[in-house]
């Protein structure tokens, strides 16, 4: 799925092309059809899901972190709505890795709410990463997803330096 808007929204379309083809069957949303509805359709059930969009970390709620999808925000409360999570969430977007420590030390942001939810594995940024960066990031990790290697060792691999780092089991599903 893909919805960068701004100055490079070429860029999703063609990392999502890229890696998409690198798999067999898979279902690629862009522009308006990459709506919050068939975001969620499209990831319930799914075994790998790899988003491509601005995202926002929202500190004083983080369950508002949203993707910035084309067709509108995806919020990490509505991610509470899958009954089948993806195992392995791929989010090629901007600070979607972090998450705040409330009260109670429980965690929230949208990758810990895909780990809540069931995603055994998330890869994610804690840090603003530029387009053309993390379209070579995805590209080669999933390369290495493709030649069998665990999406842990896959990231380490590639993303040296960019903030994108691996959380949950490591493992795909």
């Amino acid at each position: 799925m893909g919805g960068r808007n701004g100055p490079r929204a070429d860029a999703p379309p063609a990392e999502l092309a890229e890696i998409s083809g690198m798999y067999g069957a898979s279902t690629v949303l862009t522009g308006r059809r990459a709506g919050p509805a068939a975001a969620l359709a499209a990831l319930d059930g799914a075994p790998t899901a790899h988003i491509a969009a601005h995202g926002r970390h929202e500190a004083e709620n983080a369950l508002f972190s949203e993707l910035d999808l084309a067709g509108g925000p995806l919020l990490g409360y509505d991610l509470q709505r899958l009954t089948r999570p993806p195992g392995l969430v791929v989010l090629s977007s901007c600070e979607l890795g972090l998450s705040e420590v409330r009260p109670g030390d429980e965690t929230f942001g949208l990758a810990s709410a895909l780990l809540a939810a069931g995603t055994a594995t998330v890869v994610a940024s804690v840090a603003r990463v530029a387009d053309d960066a993390a379209r070579d990031v995805m590209v080669g990790f999933h390369r290495a997803l493709v030649a069998g290697r665990s999406p842990a060792a896959a990231l380490a691999g590639v993303a040296a330096g960019t903030g994108f780092v691996c959380l949950g089991a490591g493992q795909a599903g």
